[in-house]
């Protein structure tokens, strides 16, 4: 029974090993990118933007109209002539009427315009639709890089406090050992028994600085969470170990960061538009076609019946076919206007492009000078710690043997913990600082090869 038992436990720890192993950075972008309703949006946002291009195309389809009409109607006739508009009732009649004074008409009919010749206005609405829907797509990986930022520092965040909580662990044994050597020296008559109250206040500072870490870390787990949709476990003490070791400066080509892209793009879609306008000043020649069934009460020879099935009995049927061609004189004054705000707006977005372009290689250069001080720093802040460690290990055997007081003990202890907290703030401030030019540079390899 108790094998079985031993080897359940083992079961469970490699289990939990492998989960732990098996969330690294890679593994929880994988999982936002599968969960995260925020990419969801995006992948709309470029389904509309494909719709909307197919709405655009549909207008230089052929255009079909059909209607059916049976009513009931009089007949008397009058010579003349009117102009058919929208709301205008077109009646004829013999104007001598026999049999009776209305009866039944029927008509049913079918049209059709085709844009025939459109100078181009067709292609060029097509490949501005196309710019459109490759700027959605643009749009959608910035979104991921922005993601990418915010799950990168929140997993460091995450692995910081772990540092910091194993970190505050090995502190709080120190203080502990501090108090049982104090119990041990005030018990042997060397140290006053008010030492021990002293040790115990340190320690117990100690354990709450720990409780309020502890909290940190379950919040930064639940604000990974919010993206993987995955409980997270504490990490291996090789994920913890990554975040302590600082990696190589590379730099790419920061040509290729989506907002420059997208920027390019509206250029490309502004330029269509302005062409756009040039074609709009020419005219449309459409195909046109049309069918028509048409008959009433009223015989050939002019004699009126009033019952309904008289329709059916004599049919008129025609068909029309031509060119027609629409030209709105007015379009070539606002097609010059049109066309020189597209213009403007090119050449504003030119200078856009080379802003937003500047200030990526600012921020770049910026980023690698901290990046740099900030390696320098930490390397600093490492021989500090370890100086600040062996001291303390000599005032601790110091103290063992009752050369100094317990107050200057706890000094040089609060002088290591200062140092080893500033210690692992300069590796967070260093980790946020490779974020951002990731960020910069659209490139997330490096951190997630790392970690």
């Amino acid at each position: 029974m108790g094998l079985k038992i031993n080897s359940l436990l083992i079961l469970m720890g490699l289990f939990y090993a492998f989960q732990s192993n098996g969330q690294d950075l890679q593994h929880l972008w994988e999982k936002t990118r599968n969960y995260y309703k925020g990419f969801e949006i995006q992948k709309q946002q470029i389904l509309l933007a494909k719709q909307d291009s197919i709405a655009q195309q549909i207008k230089y389809k052929p255009q079909v109209q059909a209607q059916l009409q049976q009513g009931l109607s009089s007949v008397e006739g009058t010579s003349g002539a009117f102009l058919p508009l929208p709301g205008i009732l077109n009646i004829s009649g013999p104007n001598q009427l026999q049999g009776a004074s209305s009866t039944f008409n029927h008509f049913l009919s079918a049209s059709m315009n085709w844009d025939l010749i459109n100078f181009g206005r067709k292609s060029l609405d097509k490949d501005i639709s196309s710019s459109k829907i490759d700027h959605s797509r643009l749009k959608e990986q910035e979104f991921a890089f922005n993601i990418q930022q915010k799950l990168t520092k929140r997993y460091i965040e995450f692995l910081f406090f772990q540092v910091m909580d194993d970190w505050y662990q090995k502190h709080s044994d120190r203080y502990q050992s501090i108090l049982d050597i104090s119990k041990g020296l005030a018990k042997a008559g060397i140290i006053p028994g008010a030492d021990t109250l002293l040790a115990t206040s340190s320690l117990k500072n100690v354990e709450s600085n720990l409780l309020q870490i502890q909290g940190k870390l379950n919040g930064a787990k639940i604000l990974l969470k919010e993206f993987t949709n995955e409980d997270m476990l504490n990490n291996s003490e090789s994920k913890s170990q990554a975040f302590l070791e600082l990696i190589g400066n590379t730099q790419v080509n920061a040509q290729d960061h989506p907002l420059v892209l997208m920027k390019k793009k509206e250029a490309e879609a502004l330029d269509l538009l302005e062409k756009k306008q040039s074609r709009e000043v020419l005219p449309r020649i459409m195909l046109l076609g049309g069918l028509a069934n048409r008959s009433s009460g009223i015989t050939s020879n002019g004699y009126v019946h009033s019952a309904y099935p008289e329709i059916y009995n004599d049919f008129a049927n025609n068909y029309f076919v031509g060119v027609g061609l629409t030209w709105n004189l007015q379009d070539m004054f606002r097609s010059k206007s049109d066309k020189k705000h597209y213009s403007l707006k090119l050449q504003n977005n030119l200078f856009e492009q080379e802003l937003v372009q500047n200030e990526i290689n600012s921020q770049l250069g910026q980023l690698n000078a901290e990046i740099a001080a900030a390696a320098d720093g930490i390397h600093e802040s490492n021989v500090s710690r370890r100086q600040a460690e062996d001291a303390f290990n000599l005032y601790k055997a110091r103290y063992e043997g009752g050369l100094i007081n317990l107050a200057e003990l706890l000094q040089v202890q609060e002088i290591l913990l200062q140092t080893e907290r500033q210690n692992l703030t300069a590796y967070l401030n260093y980790w946020n600082l490779q974020v951002n030019k990731s960020y910069q540079q659209a490139d997330f390899s490096q951190l997630f090869n790392h970690f």
